[in-house]
């Protein structure tokens, strides 16, 4: 309801919380779940149109998300057509979608959340490269260009799969990851990311028959470019640029802002949504 989401019965399966963040053996069955929206004391509590369940009063959220879903299907299909591209950039070893658009609720304005992993030890290099082939093509968010633009604020290496930032709005996110490209590195992630099942305990490997997912497609072209890369002079000094352009911008500093910027991640959310999503969950909570 705080993300204006009306759910199936299935969803409300499988983005199932574990609100006392405490892993739970026990996992529910979806005959469970469905019996349980049956049920009188429920029914009084819910209200549901066309299979979705949403509060009572908040029935206009489902032509909203049927409209959001259509639109976000064809936004995605851009996004998979931009990392058929994208795979072929040095270093690159997976790319996913996250935010509004993987759970299909996004809106004309959005931008493209991408998340993207590089082979360890070459997250410097490999953003840069990236960055700059965006930009060149048009498809880089920033400043006021937004709609329709890579937005590139989550980067990690192979040998650092696991999410830092472990609590509820977290565990949401990157359950509804919609894999891209990688699925050898997607797996592995999975297996790293454990602790989303303390949040969601129906987290798994869900993505990867689903059809906006890349084959991985011949691999030579970034082979080759990586070994043109690696003779490049001066990368240390594109670090050390990189890292003062990190340190020196003021959304670094932000109030509540979540900036990472290592050999194994570089992270900029200078405005994290997730404390004021949960804050919202908590008063709807206390009804």
């Amino acid at each position: 309801d705080v993300l204006d989401f009306p759910l199936t019965a299935y969803e409300v399966w499988r983005f199932l919380i574990s609100y006392d963040g405490t892993a739970h053996t026990d996992r529910a069955m979806l005959r469970d779940v469905i019996c349980a929206l049956e049920t009188p004391a429920l029914q009084q509590q819910l209200a549901s149109v066309d299979g979705f369940f949403f509060l009572p009063g908040r029935g206009r959220l489902v032509a909203e998300r049927i409209e959001r879903e259509k639109l976000s299907a064809r936004k995605l299909g851009q996004m998979k057509r931009l990392a058929s591209l994208m795979r072929y950039m040095p270093f690159v070893r997976m790319i996913g979608a996250t935010g509004s658009l993987s759970l299909k609720h996004g809106t004309k304005g959005s931008d493209w959340d991408m998340f993207i992993v590089f082979e360890k030890g070459r997250i410097w290099l490999g953003r840069f490269i990236m960055t700059a082939f965006l930009h060149v093509i048009g498809k880089r968010r920033h400043d006021h260009k937004i709609r329709d633009r890579a937005c590139l604020n989550y980067f990690i290496t192979t040998d650092r799969l696991e999410i830092m930032n472990k609590d509820l709005y977290g565990a949401h996110e990157y359950q509804s990851m919609r894999l891209l490209f990688g699925k050898k590195v997607y797996s592995q992630f999975v297996l790293a990311n454990q602790w989303i099942r303390e949040f969601k305990p129906h987290y798994a490997v869900s993505h990867l028959g689903e059809r906006f997912t890349l084959t991985e497609g011949q691999r030579w072209p970034q082979r080759v470019l990586e070994k043109l890369v690696n003779y490049l002079p001066g990368q240390e000094k594109l670090v050390t640029w990189q890292r003062h352009k990190i340190k020196h911008n003021p959304k670094t500093d932000l109030p509540g802002s979540h900036i990472e910027a290592s050999d194994q991640a570089l992270v900029f959310l200078p405005k994290p949504r997730g404390p004021k999503v949960f804050s919202e969950f908590k008063k709807r909570l206390s009804f």
